[in-house]
């Protein structure tokens, strides 16, 4: 027999061998779901999600992961994902994957905007104490969208620069996403510029080339952390603060795509890029709800087109949540359906060109210095 004609299987008659005649090994039935699971009804109401990944041989220290569930009290239904980015091995991450949601979810008697609020930055204190037990070296970046479908609201909690960005599902709006994590190197913001330089014992300069000469980004020192948010690093003493940002927005009347990556991604692919590749992909289902192929495929879609531009210069890491547009939106006639889109276009921030910059690799992974 060939060697690609497995038991029971055609594939060596489709190369021109014989099926085997060998009785075909059948294994358990697939698990039945409970359609009254968190998981089950988010996906009926079209709230759909997939998570594309790329791990680098040498570092393989992204971790995700997606969990539905209830507030405890006042029963919203909630998706949850997270992204985590690790460094010094993926310990740090490897603690928050499997920590981090359901601290949260656990903490949410109700899903209000301060509640969420209150329960993040509650849970990011907590894991980071776990992850400095953990191995007190090992540190990450973390980024957690939790998607209420009962307010129709998501909410961003972020420690680092795992960036998260919300593209609405009409061409009107450009190619611009609107913000939802905040970016927590120095070099990006002020306020943490200003709270580390007011840290007794730490020096923010560059780190140095192989010819002794100043190099790259700013850093803290000690540590040299670049981004000073995280959780871990317990060799970077105060220089880390594992206290989130926070920021909740209502979700469109005509349905949009969250989109959580890691630096794999964003180092090498402009946010109005990716925002591109997700509304076009949506643009494409008509109105209807995303079937979780194609979610896949546009998670899919954002990863390749971060690695073909430079390359796999990193784990590159992208999960999107298709969140899908309100039934009453569709039945609207031209002028409400135009008075709530402005309303929610007045609400939200969209990014600016500076965030919006040339990413830091170019054609063939060459650093933009720009």
């Amino acid at each position: 027999r060939h060697p690609k004609d497995t038991v029971g299987s055609y594939t060596g008659a489709l190369m021109g061998f014989r099926k085997s005649s060998a009785k075909p090994k059948i294994g358990p039935p697939p698990p039945v779901e409970d359609e009254e699971s968190p998981t089950v009804r988010m996906r009926n109401l079209g709230y759909t999600y997939a998570t594309s990944e790329t791990r680098h041989p040498k570092k393989k220290e992204d971790k995700h992961t997606i969990l539905s569930f209830e507030s405890v009290v006042t029963k919203e239904l909630c998706t949850a994902a997270l992204i985590a980015d690790g460094h010094n091995g993926d310990a740090a991450a490897t603690v928050a994957q499997e920590f981090l949601l359901h601290a949260i979810s656990a903490r949410l008697d109700r899903a209000d905007e301060a509640s969420i609020h209150a329960a993040c930055t509650e849970a990011f204190g907590e894991l980071h104490e776990r992850c400095l037990k953990a191995n007190p070296l090992s540190g990450s970046t973390v980024t957690v969208c939790l998607v209420n479908a009962t307010r129709r609201e998501v909410t961003c909690a972020n420690v680092g620069d795992t960036f998260a960005i919300l593209v609405p599902n009409m061409s009107e709006f450009g190619d611009k996403p609107v913000t939802l994590s905040t970016s927590h190197r120095m070099m990006d913001n002020p306020e943490e510029m200003e709270r580390v330089k007011g840290l007794a014992g730490v020096e923010v300069k560059q780190g140095t080339n192989a010819l002794g000469k100043p190099f790259g980004d700013l850093r803290a020192w000690p540590g040299g952390l670049a981004v000073v948010r995280g959780v871990g690093d317990g060799d970077c003493g105060a220089v880390v603060s594992c206290v989130p940002s926070c920021k909740t927005v209502q979700l469109p009347p005509m349905g949009c795509s969250v989109v959580l990556a890691s630096d794999g991604v964003w180092d090498s692919l402009r946010y109005s890029a990716a925002a591109s590749i997700i509304r076009k992909a949506c643009l494409k289902k008509k109105g209807t709800p995303a079937t979780w192929p194609g979610v896949l495929a546009t998670a899919k879609e954002v990863v390749g087109a971060a690695i073909s531009k430079a390359g796999l210069m990193d784990d590159t890491t992208a999960t999107v949540l298709y969140c899908p547009s309100m039934p009453e939106f569709e039945e609207m006639d031209m002028d409400s359906s135009k008075h709530a889109k402005d309303l929610w276009e007045g609400s939200v921030e969209f990014m600016d060109d500076e965030t919006d910059k040339a990413p830091k690799y170019g054609a063939g992974g060459i650093i933009n210095e720009s």
